[in-house]
């Protein structure tokens, strides 16, 4: 694991955020926490993390797809690893997919997605192994 790796945590729920930002945290990591898109750029633009971890539905059902392309298509963000949480998938699910055509027809913005709730030791793995260069 790389010790006092700094992690930018966004989410709109706050006990998520509490709660991971105490696991992470628990675990060597440098927590900070955003919860939304526009607190998150403002994070970004104080102190570069070394990996964020990004929930997709916030404001709208699509914040944080939207502010993962920006960064992605954006210099010196481009190769930022993104971990996306969602509970996206449970919504397409229950809503049916034609609500959010435009999102499964992208090709998405992250390598790795968690679906919500969170293994946290599952998390923690995947986060080392990028953090490591795996």
């Amino acid at each position: 694991m790389t010790r006092n790796a700094k992690i930018l945590l966004v989410d709109d729920d706050r006990d998520i955020r509490d709660s991971l930002r105490i696991i992470l945290e628990k675990n060597g990591y440098t927590v900070k926490t955003a919860g939304n898109g526009r607190e998150a750029v403002a994070c970004l633009k104080s102190e570069m993390p070394d990996l964020m971890i990004l929930d997709i539905m916030m404001a709208t059902d699509t914040e944080g797809f939207d502010l993962a392309f920006e960064l992605k298509n954006s210099a010196g963000f481009e190769n930022l690893p993104i971990i996306i949480l969602t509970s996206f998938l449970e919504k397409v699910r229950d809503e049916g997919p034609d609500k959010f055509q435009h999102i499964l027809g992208e090709e998405w913005p992250a390598k790795w997605l968690f679906e919500k709730p969170v293994d946290s030791k599952k998390l923690l793995d995947k986060i080392n192994g990028i953090l490591a260069g795996n």
